[in-house]
């Protein structure tokens, strides 16, 4: 059974990009995942928003930490982002990952993206194959 709390801790004190970019895991359940992010300078773009790429990024780590939730390692193997509103002025970025599908080996998942009042900022699709390695914590 996998421990949710364990997981968390072990996402959060993981050093690597997510830990770098700020990416803090707040709720793990089964299929389930949360994170959010507070936005710095070094996230904007030349317009003043938020770059598309670290929000995908924020996408793609809350859906890869939903499929962990199923106690195995995986790995991304396709995602699909629309971008719906311009994240100007964006204080935190908030990603919550919903199970789709949660096959034997892929895994799918829906991520939204809102910003720190809950407007929709991007709307994913996001497609995780499992590597078959066990989450050992």
């Amino acid at each position: 059974m996998m421990d949710f709390h364990k997981l968390i801790d072990f996402r959060n004190s993981h050093p690597g990009f997510t830990k770098e970019m700020g990416m803090v895991v707040t709720e793990v359940s089964k299929g389930y995942a949360k994170v959010e992010m507070e936005i710095t300078e070094a996230c904007g773009n030349p317009i003043g928003s938020v770059h598309g790429g670290v929000i995908f990024a924020l996408a793609d780590t809350t859906g890869g930490v939903a499929a962990t939730s199923r106690g195995s390692f995986v790995t991304t193997v396709t995602g699909n982002i629309n971008y719906l509103n311009a994240a100007i002025g964006t204080k935190k970025l908030v990603a919550e990952a919903k199970e789709i599908k949660a096959g034997k080996n892929i895994l799918v998942y829906d991520v939204a993206v809102t910003d720190e009042n809950g407007r929709i900022i991007a709307d994913t699709r996001m497609t995780y194959y499992s590597l078959h390695k066990e989450v050992m914590l």
